[in-house]
């Protein structure tokens, strides 16, 4: 049959793998002493002196798969034998113990499967950005991964360029609205402010600072909100709108510079021009594009 036991979220981690195969500095947490005394409850690991890392509970009670900020319950099957025990995990996933010979292993190897393969980790994009906080990072890493499905930038080598060129148009994804006021903008007819007050009230927002009432008016049609009416257009400073716009300006309303195109021919310097207009801060999109490359595996 089937029961459930309680096991420190720790368990999961290669600190107790190491414990459980005698290599860690807790050995005499023993495996078959922690069976024999089964259900079990965790005491406040690191408590303090005099503190046992496990304790019995009162009364035996089988209790459902849950987790808790101090522990988590895992489901031991039958499936295993005399030498092997199988956990399975409120994840869905199976850790493995080989009593026989003290070792404790992923029966599937680890890994961040969210069903899209082409999913970007705050991790990678750290690695692609180092000058970018985690912090901020992790902000916007899921929206992102939103953006980019949408908006066809769904080979690992357009990522590597959209990243790159939000990685700078967000100064480092400090940024969702441009360091200027926007006067330098007003009376931009080629950016759609022909009415005073424009190049303040619509400068760039965003990870790719949209800028201008042209692409504030089609961008707030496309996503059915009115950006020009009173503070509306601050939305594009937030999520999801921030990820958002920088995928519609990529694919939609850049339509005619064909930015994917130009990421798929593998070209940073047309990318640039297409998303800032000129070379500003080429250096570094050449840099964030090579390493985003090399996270993802590509020459």
């Amino acid at each position: 049959m089937e029961y459930d036991v309680t096991i420190r979220n720790i368990f999961a981690t290669q600190s107790v793998i190491e414990q459980l195969s005698g290599r860690g500095l807790m050995g005499f947490f023993k495996y078959d002493g922690w069976m024999n005394n089964r259900p079990l409850e965790p005491a406040g690991f690191g408590a303090g002196p005099g503190t046992s890392l496990l304790a019995p509970l009162p009364t035996p009670a089988y209790v459902p798969v849950y987790t808790t900020a101090e522990y988590s319950l895992y489901q031991v099957s039958n499936k295993g034998s005399l030498n092997t025990d199988y956990y399975h995990l409120p994840d869905k996933r199976t850790l493995v113990y080989n009593r026989q010979i003290n070792f404790a292993y992923w029966e599937t190897p680890l890994a961040l499967d969210s069903g899209n393969p082409l999913e970007v980790t705050a991790a990678q994009l750290k690695a692609i950005c180092p000058e970018a906080s985690l912090a901020n990072i992790e902000k916007h890493v899921a929206p992102l991964n939103k953006s980019m499905q949408k908006y066809e930038i769904n080979t690992r080598l357009r990522q590597a360029h959209f990243l790159a060129q939000v990685s700078v148009e967000s100064d480092h994804f400090r940024a969702t609205r441009e360091y200027a006021s926007g006067k330098s903008y007003e009376g931009r007819a080629d950016l759609g402010n022909t009415q005073k007050g424009d190049g303040v009230r619509f400068a760039g927002r965003g990870l790719i600072q949209i800028t201008g009432r042209d692409v504030y008016v089609k961008y707030g049609k496309y996503i059915g909100k009115d950006l020009t009416q009173g503070e509306n257009m601050k939305l594009v400073e937030e999520e999801p709108w921030a990820s958002d716009a920088a995928g519609y300006f990529w694919l939609i309303y850049k339509k005619a510079k064909n930015i994917n195109a130009r990421a798929d021919s593998d070209n940073v310097d047309s990318v640039s021009r297409a998303v800032n207009g000129g070379t500003n801060g080429l250096q570094e999109r050449r840099r964030y594009t090579a390493n985003a490359k090399k996270i993802f595996g590509l020459k």
